[in-house]
């Protein structure tokens, strides 16, 4: 039996909520929120949401989600076109080779990765940043985004996972 019109286009439509929630963070995250005595620094919102999704549901965002979201933030961020978008597809990557790993793990150990992997990242993207315009990124401002990064993940992940069962539950 064929799929209706109506069944297609809201099957497509769930298809793009990952995408969209990441894009609204994303969009969030790039709005400057400076206070005094505080830094200048953004949690990787979209390594927690491409991570999030990889590890959960990876038929929700696949590689092209993540290469969209890192053009769009290199964009927004003023950042060397396509850096962001490497290091996305990277942490994609690594979750999928690893997949029976996360499977069935308590949040801890999620966590626990995602602290390795966002590491990674920030650590990769600052270097090639550093190579690439001659510009050393900050040591406090990597550590301070890292750090906002592991703090944010427990409420953000809960988010997601919200949306998922709404997601799973209505089809």
């Amino acid at each position: 039996m064929r799929p209706t019109v109506l069944q297609t286009l809201d099957h497509g439509v769930r298809r793009l909520v990952p995408f969209t929630l990441c894009l609204i963070l994303l969009l969030l995250a790039v709005v400057p929120m400076t206070a005094p005595g505080f830094l200048r620094s953004a949690p990787l919102v979209t390594v927690m949401c491409v991570y999030f999704w990889a590890v959960h549901r990876p038929d929700m965002m696949g590689y092209l989600g993540g290469f969209s979201l890192g053009l769009l933030e290199d964009l927004l961020m003023h950042t060397p076109l396509g850096v962001s978008s490497l290091v996305l597809m990277l942490v994609q990557f690594v979750v999928l080779t690893q997949y029976r790993f996360f499977v069935g793990k308590p949040f801890l150990i999620i966590w626990w990765a995602l602290a390795l992997i966002a590491l990674g990242a920030i650590l990769l993207k600052a270097l090639i940043i550093a190579a690439l315009t001659g510009h050393v990124v900050a040591p406090s401002a990597v550590f301070s985004s890292y750090g906002l990064t592991l703090l944010l993940y427990p409420p953000l992940a809960w988010v997601f996972s919200r949306a998922e069962r709404l997601l799973i539950r209505a089809t």
